[in-house]
């Protein structure tokens, strides 16, 4: 969640009431919703966000996320989503007075790169959307909203930002050492406080966001909506860490879980984090040749984390069906499979990147065979080689690729303090 931060010169109704009224547009009389969603939900700088806006990119991250299109769901998604709109109709403000403008022709080739990315034919997308009730213009302001501050901030910043050999040197020296001490993989969503005055407000979105990921919320894509760093992009995925590269809050909090699970609300001296970790290695595990890479592919069926035993046999009967029909990696790129069933291309990746408990039965895959169903808290799972090599461990970065990760890294945290000043000086009316 973009943090909302309340001052002086904003005349901000009660956030609580606001999002009760939102909540409360949710309930099933379609008149009365009808009538509801043309209202103001708030004003930013006088630009205005209806009640539709919020509902519309609530239902976009409803579907993305793999929440249930439930009214609890709704309820709890709405101030995020609320804040989330603020931000952007902020940040468009600030790229219109820098004379920044996104054509059209940018905004289709983002919606094409989605289309590709969901195996959709060119211009499937409309349909695709309309199929699950979601309002494309939703998406669009949302490509929108990126694309304009992305233009901004990079060359507004690009001239402040400086990275030393010595920095570089730092980082190479980090990695090396990494290699052959005990790491984690881990991803992370991460909400700041920049003012004191945020410190509720975060704290109570970061509690929303734990409850949506046991609902069933998937990780990356609630991480790209509402984190506040430069991982946001790559579903908060912060890579393989070793001792000490996490503040120690964070790694008392990683080491009270197994790979799988997620722990949080953490606070540090920064903001709220919610960290998962995806796995663990001893010693010397990342180091070394002869590595297995595969081509892997996830069948994944969401459960809740409180199902009953008849909905995991159900899940499971439907993946061994899925197990018996696909022979091959060429008819699951084209097979039909049951509602809400995620196919994930993790493409290349070494068998000792992964969590330990599922290492084992990926190397005992041959390519194009897929193995018995795997549970795990939140699906059921099913995996998929369709291809296989041995490779002598991942390459170091070169200088170049360590120098291009600083620098992004301090303009995000430029652009963090730009959103903050703007949220300062805003003038935003959330209404009752």
């Amino acid at each position: 969640m973009r943090n909302f931060l309340p001052v002086p010169r904003q005349r901000v109704r009660s956030v609580p009431a606001a999002i009760a009224l939102l909540a409360l547009l949710l309930l099933p009389a379609a008149k009365a919703l009808a009538q509801e969603t043309a209202r103001i939900a708030a004003t930013v700088n006088d630009e205005v966000i209806s009640v539709n806006d919020v509902l519309s990119r609530a239902q976009l991250m409803v579907f993305s996320s793999g929440l249930p299109p439930t009214q609890e769901t709704f309820g709890r998604l709405m101030p995020q989503v609320l804040n989330s709109l603020i931000d952007e109709r902020l940040q468009l403000q600030e790229a219109r007075a820098g004379k920044i403008s996104i054509s059209q022709d940018e905004i289709d080739g983002v919606l094409a790169n989605l289309e590709q990315q969901n195996k959709l034919p060119p211009g499937g997308l409309d349909g695709f959307l309309k199929e699950r009730g979601i309002d494309k213009a939703t998406l669009v302001a949302q490509v929108q909203a990126n694309l304009a501050w992305a233009r901004l901030i990079q060359p507004r910043f690009q001239r402040q930002v400086d990275v030393s050999e010595e920095e570089i040197d730092t980082v190479l020296e980090q990695i090396q050492s990494a290699r052959s001490q005990p790491r984690q993989m881990v991803s992370e969503i991460f909400l700041a406080v920049d003012d004191p005055a945020g410190e509720e407000q975060a704290r109570a979105a970061a509690a929303r966001i734990v409850q949506q990921l046991r609902d069933g919320a998937d990780f990356a894509s609630l991480a790209r909506a509402f984190s506040q760093n430069s991982a946001a992009t790559s579903g908060g995925d912060l890579g393989w860490l070793v001792q000490g590269q996490l503040q120690p809050q964070l790694e008392r909090a990683l080491a009270s879980i197994q790979p799988g699970q997620v722990v949080g609300p953490v606070r540090s001296d920064l903001g709220y984090h919610i960290v998962m970790l995806r796995a663990r290695e001893g010693a010397g595990a990342g180091a070394g040749a002869g590595k297995t890479v595969v081509d892997l592919r996830q069948i994944i069926l969401p459960l809740a984390d409180a199902a009953d035993e008849a909905t995991v046999r159900t899940a499971i009967a439907a993946m061994e069906n899925i197990r018996a029909e696909i022979k091959s990696c060429a008819a699951l790129e084209t097979a039909t499979l049951p509602p809400d069933t995620k196919v994930i291309n993790v493409g290349r990746v070494r068998v000792a990147d992964l969590a330990e408990p599922l290492r084992a039965p990926i190397l005992a895959l041959a390519t194009g065979q897929m193995s018995a169903p795997i549970r795990t808290p939140v699906s059921t799972m099913l995996l998929m080689s369709c291809g296989r090599e041995e490779s002598g461990g991942p390459a170091l970065p070169d200088r170049q690729q360590i120098r291009q990760k600083l620098v992004r890294d301090k303009i995000d945290l430029l652009a963090r303090r730009l959103l903050r000043d703007l949220r300062r000086a805003a003038v935003v009316d959330i209404r009752k």
